[in-house]
């Protein structure tokens, strides 16, 4: 291997350390080279994340294209979309609708990513297809 190779995996390896040290969850693999180019890209958003959980009612059609329904709740959200949990079985660029049921404001959201299936749930951002400035706002 080169040393600019084993340079890059040693310093995916340090960030990967400090942040499990950081945060309870779970980084990313060090050894995986997409990470290294994923992991800043991951983090540009036109507005601040926010960690808050909501309710919301997730429905549409599953990756097998069935009707499904299901309740979540918000892992963190933007103004343009938020990061769920689901265990229905989801596709990027899959349409969804959502239901905020703390003041039941729907919105239309489009899958942006899915996540490792972990305890049979995936961790899904979601990107609205539409301005919703209502949506997140308390009853």
């Amino acid at each position: 291997m080169s040393r600019i190779w084993e340079a890059l995996k040693e310093a995916q390896k340090q960030r990967a350390r400090r942040q499990s040290s950081a945060s309870p969850e779970p980084s990313s693999a060090p050894d995986s080279p997409s990470s290294a180019v994923s992991a800043p890209e991951a983090d540009r958003r036109k507005s601040e994340r926010t960690v808050t959980s909501f309710s919301i009612l997730v429905y549409g059609s599953d990756a097998a294209h069935q009707p499904f329904h299901e309740e979540s709740e918000t892992l963190d959200f933007t103004d343009a979309g938020c990061s769920l949990t689901l265990e229905t079985p989801v596709a990027k660029d899959q349409r969804l609708f959502l239901t905020n049921m703390n003041n039941n404001v729907e919105t239309e959201a489009r899958v942006a990513e899915v996540g490792t299936r972990t305890r049979e749930k995936s961790r899904v951002g979601l990107k609205f297809t539409h301005a919703s400035p209502h949506f997140w706002s308390r009853p």
